[in-house]
Formats: structure tokens, sequence, C-alpha cells
């Protein structure tokens, strides 16, 4: 490979999709760049890679120079909701700050739409190591929403920077007119600020009227063909709130006995990342305390970071969840289709370690991101909501 890179210069790189030959000296360009410490086990297990590739509506691009890929970035589309990830980027380090990356990603986008007429969101998530990832998706037109603090892992703790296309079919369908609670108006604003949406008007939701149950004693299980089974079961009897997780399956939950109450949740056991999926609930159960216990038993588990997608329009149920001690840390306008609209949603998370910024660089509203997060954190934990 070094004979590769001392005559780069006479070689011509060449972007195609990536095949299952092609899957061993993929994940040794992952390996190699992150020295074994990238988290998502889709470029690194070849059974999830072969996994990943199976899906029609996933696809892998990569950069190739003398037979040799040298920059590599996976899309997966969701034809129910219009919306696309790119995620996994990842470029050889003698390559960088050459635009290899931002030539792999424009013609991944390009493929996209060509094959995928209707995408109407593409989003990704960004390292802040250096802000050279940040200027890239912004040249690409990607526009800023928010950040994730500690969201993963690697040698050190990372946080993200989440960036969308949102294209205008998105923006025209969004569901505009609804209260949103407070505590997300200053968040809200740097997000219309960049996407130039209207205002929306605010509300402090008053707390419930009536006594709500405790939750019971949860326990949990791992078996993740039952967990798969049970958790679509209930989504299509549509028996389950907080569903909306694109891009994430479920592989634990957290049940009471009667399975009346039920936490599905996605954790990543090598770097302790984890989403609350959805939930079933067959009584009014306090949602707050429920959070709050399930956090308890997740944190057992290894996690260090949760995250939860609340839907914008629920002031209440966005209650419930500042109040068990998650941070809205990201605004996703127009996130979700339902039939002729399409619904915000806010990105809300716990972490249980010390906020870690000796890495990060964020760039222009990134900062003002994560001033916003910093500021809600501190009324949250040190001057309690006063």
């Amino acid at each position: 490979m070094n004979d590769v890179f001392e005559n780069s210069n006479k070689l011509e790189i060449i972007h195609r999709p990536a095949q299952a030959k092609d899957f061993f000296a993929i994940a040794e360009l992952y390996y190699e760049t992150y020295e074994g410490t990238y988290p998502d086990p889709t470029v690194r297990d070849f059974n999830c890679m072969h996994e990943f590739m199976s899906h029609e509506e996933n696809f892998w691009f990569m950069a190739e120079l003398g037979g040799r890929p040298i920059a590599s970035v996976l899309i997966s589309y969701e034809s129910e909701n219009l919306l696309a990830k790119a995620f996994g980027a990842v470029v050889n380090p003698k390559f960088r700050g050459h635009g290899v990356m931002e030539e792999l990603l424009a013609t991944a986008i390009e493929h996209l739409n060509q094959n995928y007429g209707s995408v109407e969101i593409i989003y990704s998530t960004t390292r802040t190591v250096n802000v050279a990832a940040q200027a890239l998706t912004e040249k690409l037109g990607f526009k800023k929403l928010g950040i994730f603090p500690n969201v993963h892992k690697t040698d050190v703790f990372e946080t993200h920077c989440l960036a969308a296309i949102i294209y205008p079919e998105a923006i025209k369908k969004r569901k505009k007119n609804y209260l949103l609670h407070h505590s997300l108006a200053p968040l809200y604003q740097l997000v219309q600020e960049e996407l130039g949406l209207p205002s929306l008007e605010w509300i402090r939701p008053e707390a419930p009227s009536k006594s709500l149950i405790k939750p019971d004693a949860l326990e949990v299980i791992s078996a993740l063909n039952f967990v798969l089974f049970r958790f679509n079961e209930l989504k299509m009897a549509n028996k389950i709130i907080f569903s909306f997780f694109p891009f994430h399956e479920a592989n634990i939950v957290l049940t009471n006995a009667r399975q009346s109450q039920e936490v599905f949740c996605y954790l990543n056991e090598k770097d302790g990342y984890c989403t609350i999926m959805g939930i079933h609930l067959e009584e009014e159960i306090n949602y707050c305390e429920l959070l709050q216990e399930s956090c308890k038993i997740l944190r057992n588990l290894g996690a260090r970071y949760i995250e939860i997608l609340v839907r914008a329009d629920k002031p209440k149920i966005v209650s419930s969840v500042i109040d068990a001690s998650f941070i809205p840390s990201a605004f996703f306008p127009a996130m979700q289709k339902k039939e002729n609209e399409r619904l915000d949603f806010v990105v809300m998370s716990r972490t249980f370690e010390v906020l870690d910024l000796n890495n990060v660089q964020l760039k222009g509203r990134y900062q003002e991101f994560w001033e916003q997060y910093y500021h809600f954190w501190k009324l949250k934990f040190i001057h309690k909501g006063h």
C-alpha cells in the first residue's frame, strides 16, 4: 500500500459502489484510521457488512486509488419517510485536506437522488475533533441542526454535530402551527435562523391534573429475535409511543412481568451509546419516573449516553422527558412523514460522563448550539431549574 501512496500523484481516484470483495480492505481502512476504536460494527464486522448491503435501500460508496480504498461513506434510505442518512465517513489520514471526502459524499448524494428521486431529507452526523468535517457538509448544502455531547467513544469521548439537507418538498409539508415547549424556544430559534423557518408560539405546560401510576420494577430481556418480533408486533398494532427512531433496531427491552410496561432500546456495548426506540404502556404511567428507572437500568448495563426522539408538537411529553434529566440538544424540522405532512422532532439526551471538550472544535453556529446546551445543563444540574 505504501507504494500506492508514494505514487498517488500519478493515479486517478475512482468513486464507485463498494462490493463484498472490498470488505476486508475497507475494514482495514477503518481499523488503521481509528486504531481499532471505531464503535459501529457495520464497518468492522463482516456479517454486519453483508447484512447492511443486503438491504436494497442501503448502499456503500468508496474512493479507490490504485486498487485500494482511501475513503468510504455509507448511505441508508428509508422510503417510508423519504429520509436518508449518510454516515461512517472515513478518509485515510494521508489523503485528508485534499477534498477526497467532499467529492465522494457529493457522488454518493448524486447517486441517491438519481436512484431514489423522492428523497426529501438527507442527514449526517460529523465529528468535532476538527472543523474540516463541519465545513465539508456545509459546502454540500447541509444545514446545522444541533450537537450530541459525548455521544460516542473511540479513544476519547466524542461530541458530534447534526446537519441535514432539507429539500423544499419537505419544508412545504412541514407542520407549522403548533405550540412549542418554552424550554425548546432558544434551540428552535437557532434552527429557525439556519433554515429561514417561521416563528412558533411557545407555552409552559401545566402539571398533570391527576396522579399517574408509578412504574413497576423492570427486568432486561436481550434475546434479539424476541425483542425485534415483539417491537414490530406492537408497532404494527399502534401500541408503541416514541416509536420513531430511523436506522436503528432495538436489541434489548426493559419490561415488567405482565409486559404491560415495556421500554425498547438499542445499546451499543462497545462504546455505551444507547437510544430509546419505543415504549409500550397499557396503563397511564408517569413518563418521568419510567424514564428515570429505565436510565438506572441502562446505566448498569453499560450505557453512558442515552438518546430519545420526541415530537416537538407534544409539549407535555417534552416536559416529562426534561424532568427525567434529558437535555434538548438538536432540533430536526420535518423529520418524520406522517400522511400528508412532516413532523418536527427534538433530540434529547443524557450523558453519565463528565462533559469532555478537550478534542472539540466547533465552527460557527455549532458553537451556539453548544452554548445553548451548556446553559440548559447548568440550569438543570447546578441551579436546579431556577
